[in-house]
Order: structure tokens, then sequence, then C-alpha cells
């Protein structure tokens, strides 16, 4: 029977272009599954995704359709897989034999490939330059390949004199000799698949990447259906390519008027998310990083010293970073604190107290995990019952979603973006000398400083931390690498409970801070204390479970005469985590809710507990301490929560502002602002997207308000952007 007639360049730019149409109707359907797209839903966006994947499309299709048809007609895969997986063709042992023991040493080379890719990947993972991560990898698979080549050859004469000695018709049980490491193959390729469909790979998006394979495999899933001629094959061919170039055409256009699409494709899309971040870049005419292409938010593409990325200076006439136009002379560097009412002459005042400070930082503790923030499982009992006694507030937000930003904007009371660096924009930046921590401030008004720890950021990645601290206990901590696995608790804890028992009896005030690393990823299962199942977020709360049965002698020891009535606890984390609310796992890339608020319980001696559902950050508790025992914080940029602790007077209601700062390993700058109503304002300065949400309303962040009414919180967008106007870019 003659072979039918080969697909041609037209056959496979259309399968090609129809299987990118198809995954721009699968991205539409899947971004907008949740209600994210609001009023707009599936038709409004439709236009928009699917132009955009048309475009890749329209590449990729081009490709293919000057390589394929040549590469079918050369290789003959249709040939190929009868000959080689059925036996057709030269049906004797020896041919089918051979092509077995091809098969074989195939499969045998790809190990040394696999193994070789996740030695470089596990390598490249302590990387601090991402830029170098890929290419290391790329180089110890080359590596691999080379390994694997070298290796295949006697693997392939072995096979091969084995399968003639043994099979010499070329069948076993009954099947061809090549159809057994096909199936092999097949059963290995359903194996990965689904190992890797389990991966927890949400660090990083890559949906974008699936939706490119997809379209290729589509596109060739439906090549056969494009052989022959017929005039209805190029009727059909002609439209799908009208359609794709039309609707690439209108995505490109009406993107910049089009307010639902600029928000959810660069932040939900998918393969439309690629697209439009890539020509964003690619028409960048002044080569800033930003373009005014496709709402890329540069308001000058000429001029290089114009964009989201410049210092915006006051008054000079020039919107110098693009957030609205030129900043009022009256802004400063730092956001002016909350004014605080003057007091009446007859009112009652607050005497400060010389109390001790217990601080505990819980790091990447998510406050909705617990049990006294409503979680129904049973992660944190001894918390539970210890912030009965305290003064716990219910809406508490860190300042940044990583610990290199997060920690020393908690210890100095100022903004990530206030703070004075020594090299700000590096993966862990130090302070500059300008900059006082609690240490220094407590230790300067006659306070015995001491932390008791155990991990590598401590030790050598900003030491500057350690200034004004009498003596700091870092034991045991380990690499980067090795802190992976690390379960510091069941030592961190005998260590703390030793250093309260030896400075409660002092005359000299102690400061003392502890730090509990144990819920940050990567996540064990703690089975000598509590287990919850398999998952991600399982793991998490065993983690969780395992810290607080371990704070409980830490807890007990602040209950005992001599350290109840006479020292200040605070209990808090740096930062939360992501289980993919918003499409990422861990935390340090956004300023959404599940990386940005934090449990905070503070207990004051003789205050009576509560809660408070007032919004704070947490550059308040360094004010706040300073206000409780009489010491000056005068660069802190927080506000003293003394009233509710005193019951004198009141707290000024005051907006907090997050702050997710870009570092070489994450280049992705995000603003928010939380205003006392509770209402919430995210300005995405990279991608050029602002969201506003209701949290009483919404707390998971779903619907952006101004999808409905593009007034939503314009008092407070207008805030945020004088902040990002007011920030000093150094």
């Amino acid at each position: 029977m003659p072979e039918r007639p080969l697909p041609g360049p037209f056959a496979a730019l259309i399968a090609t272009l129809t299987g990118f149409l198809a995954v721009g109707v699968i991205e539409t359907a899947l971004v907008t599954s949740d209600g994210r797209a609001g009023d707009a839903g599936f038709g409004g966006l439709a236009p928009y995704v699917v132009g955009f994947d048309a475009l890749v499309g329209l590449v990729v299709a081009a490709a293919l359709a000057l390589v394929l048809p040549s590469a079918v007609r050369i290789v003959r895969p249709g040939r190929w897989a009868r000959e080689a997986l059925l036996g057709r063709g030269d049906r004797s042992g020896a041919a089918l034999n051979a092509h077995a023991a091809w098969w074989c040493a195939a499969l045998v080379a790809l190990a040394p490939v696999a193994v070789a890719a996740a030695i470089g990947g596990h390598a490249a993972h302590g990387f601090n330059q991402r830029s170098l991560a890929g290419p290391f990898t790329a180089l110890a698979a080359l590596a691999g390949v080379l390994a694997g080549a070298i290796l295949a050859l006697p693997v392939r004469a072995a096979v091969g004199w084995v399968l003639d000695r043994f099979a010499p018709q070329g069948r076993v049980a009954g099947l061809g000799t090549p159809a057994l490491p096909a199936l092999v193959v097949l059963l290995g390729v359903i194996a990965v698949a689904v190992k890797v469909a389990g991966l927890d790979l949400g660090a990083y998006k890559l949906g974008g990447y699936a939706g490119l394979v997809g379209g290729v495999v589509i596109g060739l899933a439906l090549l056969p259906l494009m052989r022959g001629r017929s005039a209805l094959r190029g009727a059909l061919g002609s439209l799908a390519l009208l359609v794709a170039v039309g609707a690439g055409v209108y995505a490109y256009q009406g993107f910049a008027e089009a307010p639902v699409a600029r928000r959810i494709i660069p932040l939900d899309g998918h393969l439309s998310r690629v697209t439009v971040t890539t020509l964003r870049r690619l028409l960048d005419r002044d080569g800033d990083g930003y373009s005014a292409a496709l709402a890329g938010g540069d308001c000058d593409d000429t001029n290089p010293a114009i964009s989201p990325r410049a210092k915006e200076i006051p008054g000079n006439g020039v919107d110098d970073n693009c957030q609205g136009g030129d900043a009022p002379v009256e802004d400063v560097a730092a956001p002016p604190k909350a004014p605080e009412p003057p007091p009446e002459p007859d009112a009652p005042r607050y005497e400060p107290k010389k109390y001790n400070v217990f601080f505990l930082l819980i790091d990447t503790l998510r406050p909705d995990h617990l049990g006294l923030y409503g979680y129904a499982r049973d992660t944190s009992p001894n918390l539970d019952a210890w912030s009965k006694s305290a003064v716990v507030f219910d809406q508490a937000y860190a300042q940044a979603p990583n610990t290199p930003r997060s920690m020393p904007s908690i210890l100095t009371g100022r903004y990530p973006s206030r703070i004075a660096w020594t090299k700000r924009f590096s993966n862990y930046s130090d302070l500059a000398p300008e900059e006082k921590t609690a240490f220094e401030v407590f230790q300067g008004a006659g306070w015995r400083t001491e932390a008791v720890t155990s991990h590598w950021y401590f030790e050598n990645k900003a030491p500057s931390l350690k200034e004004g601290v009498d003596a700091w206990d870092n034991a045991g901590f380990l690499t980067i690498k090795e802190s992976n696995t690390q379960s510091a608790a069941p030592d961190l804890t005998p260590r703390v409970v030793a250093r309260l028992d030896a400075l409660k009896d002092s005359e000299q005030p102690f400061f003392l801070f502890a730090h509990y690393f144990d819920p940050h990823s990567r996540y064990m299962q703690q089975t000598s204390v509590r287990t919850y199942g398999k998952s991600l977020m399982d793991k998490y709360d065993s983690e969780i479970a395992f810290t607080d049965h371990h704070l409980k002698a830490v807890l007990d020891k602040l209950d005992e005469p001599g350290l109840r009535e006479d020292t200040i606890v605070v209990i808090l984390s740096d930062h939360g985590e992501a289980f993919k609310e918003h499409g990422f796992y861990f935390h340090g890339r956004t300023v959404y809710n599940e990386e940005i608020k934090v449990p905070l319980m503070v207990r004051v001696p003789d205050v009576e507990p509560k809660r408070i559902d007032d919004v704070v950050g947490l550059i308040d508790v360094l004010p706040t301490l300073a206000a409780l025992t009489g010491v000056e914080a005068p660069r802190a940029l927080g506000r003293s929560l003394l009233p509710w602790f005193s019951g004198i007077g009141e707290v000024p209601p005051a907006p907090v502002f997050l702050e997710q700062l870009p570092y070489p390993n994450y280049e992705e700058h995000v603003v928010g602002v939380v205003g006392p109503d509770r209402v919430k304002v995210i300005k995405n300065v990279t991608k050029n997207v602002i969201e506003v949400f209701d949290l009483k309303a919404d707390p998971g962040e779903t619907t952006n308000l101004l999808d409905r009414d593009e007034d939503a919180a314009k008092g407070l967008r207008e805030t945020l952007l004088r902040f990002i106007d007011a920030d000093p870019g150094e």
C-alpha cells in the first residue's frame, strides 16, 4: 500500500496555530475559574489571552513549518514507529533485536543525563546569582549526555548479543523485542509525569512553559489530520490563520485600554503572561527594564533616567518614577509619624518602668494556622493557652515578606525602603552604621542584651545586627543547605530557659532575643510530636506543632516569680507562608496576606489581656517597647501602641505599608498599604498593576474592587503612590 502524502509547511503551520488557539481557550478557562476576572468573565478576557497565545503560536508555527516537513520526510516517523515498535518492515530476528538493543542503550544512556542534571540542579540551588544556576545545570546535563553517549555503545552491543543468543527470532513473550523497551519508556514517561505533577513547584510559575509545550503537543497531534489536500481543509486552515493573526493584533492594540486584562494577565496568566512580559522587554526602547508598550509602566521610553525604577525627585517638574506626576516638594524620604494629640493638662500620665524584655520571633509563622486565631487543627495548644494572658493583635502586618528585609525592619522600627543599607539591592543586606537596632537602643539605656539563636543568617549575613548585643549564642548553626532539614527547637529551648534563669535575678534589666526557625521550609514530618498528612501544608502544620511543643518550657519559665511580674513578653513572626493562594508556595514574592500577615502577642505585667482588631505593623513594636520602658528610639517610624497597654489616651489610626523590594534572586518590586478601615491597595511596580481589596469582606484577596469601580480606594491609592515617591532609592 502506498504511503499517504506527508503534511507540508502549510499543514504544519495550521496544526500548530490551532494547538495554540486551543491552549488560549484552556488558559482563559483556568484563569477565570475562580472568579478573579470579576464581571468581565470568560468572554471579557478570552480575546486577550487567546490573542497573546496566538502571537506565540505564530512564531512557533512558522518555525515548525520551516523545519517539521523536512524532518518528517527524512525521519519518516510513521515508518520508523512501525518498524521500531511494531516490528514491521524487516521482520527478521536480527533486525528486531537491533532495534531493541538501540532502545535499551538509549534508556541506559538517559541515566547519567538525569543524574548529572540532578546533581547540577542541586548544587545550583545554593547559588546567590540565579542567572548562573541555569547555565551550570545545563553544563552538568551536557556532561551527562557525553557520558550517556559513551555508555550507550557497549550497552547496545551487549544487549544485541544477549538477544541474538536467547531470542534469535526477535520475539519475547510473544512480542517483538522492540516493544519491551518501548513499553518501559512509556511507563517511565507516565511515572515521571505523575511525579512532576506531584512536585511542589509553586515557588515559580511554570504554567506559561506548560502552555508552550501544550501548544506544540496539540499541534503535533493534529498534524496527521492535515494529510492530503481538500478545499475544506484549506478553508479551515485559512480561517485558523486569520483568527490567530486577528486575535494577536487585537490583543496587542487593545491591551493598554483593557483594565481587567491588564491586571489578570501579568499576574495570573500562564502563556499569555510570559508573552506580555517578553514583549515588554523586547519593546523597551531605552533599555531601563520597563516599556511604554503594553502598559509596561514607562512614561518616557526614550530616557533611561525616567522609569518606575528611578528615584523620584520632588519639585523638578518631572514624573521621574512614573507613579502619576511629580511629587510635591514637601514629601520627605521617611513617611511622617501619625500625629499624637497633646495631653490635657490634668490628664493622667503613664510612668514607664524598667521592665525586662523577652523578644521571641518564630520564623515563617502564619496567624491563621494557630488555634488562638481560629485554626481548627491543634497546632498550638501552648501558645493558645499563653495568649489568654496577653494583648493579642488580630490585624498585625510585617513590613516585608522575607527575613533579610523584615527582621531589620522589626529591630529598627523602620520600613525596609527607609532603612540605610550598606547594599540595599543584594540578597542579604547589612545595616549602615547610622541605623540603631533594638539591641543598641536598650543597651544604651542600661539593659543587658542577649540573643539565643541557631541559624546561619545571624552568623554572617547581617553582622551589624549583632551591634549592641552583650552576648549572642548562635551555637549549632548550620550551612544554608544543611539548615533545610534542621530541627533546632529541642536544643534551643534549654538554652533559652537557662538564660532566663541566669538573668532573672540580676539587678540589671535584660533584653533577651530568641529565634525559632523550624516552621521555615523545608518542612519536616515531626513524628515525635504531631503529624497531619503528607501535603506541604500538613508538614508545615507539623512543624508549627513541633515548635509549640518545645516552647512550653519557655512559656512556663516566663510565668515563674521573678519573671512574670517584671518582664514584657513579645511573640511574633517575621513573615507568613504561601500555599498557592496567589500562585506561589513559600514566601518572599508578594505582599498578599498569606505572606505578610503575622501573629503578634504582647504581655505586659499588670495589663489585662485583650484582643485588638485595629491594623498595626511590626514597625510599631520598637516604639511601643520604648514607651513602656522609657528608652528612646528616635529613628523608629512606627507608632507607639502604649494607650492599649496603659489605658491612657488613644492610638491614632494610621496606614501600614508593606514592601517586597527587588533583590537578585527575585527582581520584582511590589508595595502595598493597609488602611485603618482594612482596605488594602497593592501596586506591583514591576508589572504596573494596582489591586484594591476589602479585607473585611474578602480576606482571601480574590476580588479586585477596581474591576467594578475605577474610583475604589482613591485616597488610599494616592497615599501609596506618595509613599513610593518618597522612597530614597538608596
